[in-house]
């Protein structure tokens, strides 16, 4: 592994927290003016588009993002392109979208979430880009364009009812442990695989006075406990879902997972479904301390400073490891080690990757049309390039979502090496209120303020209720397939 080794102009794709209030963000008005585009038609008509992405932490990758706005319309002399920002925080950022999409006040083009594509586009918010998918990439070799995508990811895209397709992606996410490989070679210790491994190695490194794991667990933002869930989860108990994957796309829709909730495949008051909370009750033992006071950031610089072995965090994270100036040791990275029947009868004895879905995603607001609408989409298959591609695996750490493009060096360790997780309930674009048990309630389960039978109980509560609610929204019912049959 590189040693404070500068990333060639690199730019984490690493979010700040803060929220970004914008106004104003309207989209660029087309005008008469004609000219040579780069398409060689001679009178295209000249395009202004306003083109938003989530607001970056750091100025690196506003200029990678301009870069590649540069990029495309240099080679574009009709069209115009103006950089904007949304917020990156969560629910502002919802806010913010719905709020512009509804009011038509949105840039046109959006960044979004892809669940939020499905929900948007159901609402006749977006446009749908189904059959501009079946044409050719010029940026691609004259590629159809979806045949360009990795289909797993390209499938989670589509609408889960309708098969349509509203947006774009650009990236998926892996999550990996980082080491302190200088700490691990003074105490003569392996990389681990099975989480007996695991444990094992985290018991010396307490024993020899080191804290073994940085463990952020503040709020539900912070992901830990919510990657480690997930993680467990799908280990001990995919299979019993697997028959709910109606489209076959190796992972579980909202519409998927309220059908399995529904028929009662899926019940949090099971212990098929909890065996992970023991489980990390016991692993919290190695954890910092105060790691129910401890967020993200504070866990990443307590893992830089040297005074934790291990932290976990994302592809996105790696710029800002890679290049700390605190960091006076190398690291490396390994898949969070899986479970054995030692510790659950139920466990696969494999690991269940967590990423691997469609993120960094774009969309087009319905009111653009004509000739903005056609540079939109034409910028879209642009974004979704090789070219686009290297230049963001190279300077913003983003693993590529396009089949057959190589990850770059420097996230050569974060390649797959598992099975992908099927169910993923938890997450907040699938029921925030069960995200936000899952941690806060969580957090009293490991101080043991609660019993683990009151855990499961409130948390398929709230799991029951959101997904009768979401079928009922829906219309989704057994009867219609849960929105799969035509009516």
């Amino acid at each position: 592994m590189l040693k404070n080794k500068k990333a060639l102009l690199s730019a984490g794709l690493i979010l700040s927290m803060g929220v970004a209030l914008l106004s104003g963000c309207t989209s660029g008005n087309s005008n008469s003016k004609e000219s040579q585009g780069a398409s060689g038609e001679p009178g295209a008509k000249s395009v202004s588009l306003t083109f938003a992405v989530e607001t970056p932490k750091d100025e690196e990758t506003k200029q990678v993002w301009q870069e590649i706005v540069d990029g495309y319309t240099s080679k574009h002399d009709n069209v115009s392109i103006k950089l904007d920002y949304a917020p990156n925080d969560g629910d502002a950022f919802r806010t913010w979208l719905t709020t512009g999409l509804i009011g038509g006040t949105s840039p046109d083009i959006i960044p979004s979430r892809y669940t939020w594509t499905h929900e948007d586009l159901n609402k006749d918010l977006l446009v749908d880009l189904t059959a501009e998918y079946d044409k050719p990439n010029p940026y691609a070799g004259n590629k159809v364009w979806k045949d360009t995508f990795n289909p797993s990811i390209l499938n989670e895209m589509k609408n889960p009812t309708s098969g349509s397709l509203a947006g774009i992606t650009l990236q998926t996410l892996s999550i990996r442990v980082f080491y302190n490989q200088d700490l691990f070679k003074q105490h003569n210790l392996s990389i681990p695989k099975t989480w007996t491994e695991f444990l094992d190695v985290q018991a010396k490194l307490k024993e020899a006075g080191v804290t073994p794991f940085a463990f952020a667990n503040s709020k539900p933002g912070d992901n830990h406990y919510l990657w480690a869930v997930n993680m467990m989860t799908n280990q001990l108990a995919a299979e019993k879902v697997r028959s709910f994957d109606f489209n076959g796309n190796r992972q579980l829709e909202l519409n998927e997972i309220a059908a399995s909730v529904d028929e009662g495949a899926v019940d949090l008051e099971s212990p098929d479904w909890t065996g992970y909370m023991p489980i990390i009750k016991d692993w919290s033992q190695y954890w910092a301390k105060g790691y129910n006071a401890m967020n993200g950031d504070a866990a990443k610089e307590m893992f830089l400073r040297g005074d934790a072995a291990m932290v976990m965090a994302g592809n996105f994270e790696l710029k800002t490891i890679q290049d700390s100036k605190a960091r006076k040791f190398e690291y490396g990275t390994f898949a969070l080690p899986y479970l054995t029947k030692e510790q659950n009868p139920n466990a696969a004895e494999k690991n269940y990757e967590l990423g691997g879905y469609p993120d960094l995603v774009f969309a087009i607001p319905k009111k653009v049309t004509g000739d903005k609408l056609a540079a939109a989409v034409d910028f879209f298959m642009y974004l979704s390039s090789p070219e686009v591609a290297t230049i963001m695996g190279n300077k913003m750490y983003v693993a590529t979502t396009l089949a057959g493009v190589d990850l770059p060096s420097n996230l050569s360790g974060f390649q797959f090496v598992g099975e992908r997780i099927l169910v993923n309930f938890y997450a907040a674009h699938i029921d925030k209120k069960l995200n936000e048990d899952l941690v806060k309630i969580g957090q009293l389960y490991l101080e043991g303020t609660i019993t683990e039978e009151k855990y499961r109980t409130e948390l398929q509560k709230t799991l029951k209720a959101d997904m009768g609610l979401v079928l009922k929204t829906n219309d989704w019912t057994k009867e219609n397939g849960y929105g799969t049959k035509q009516q």
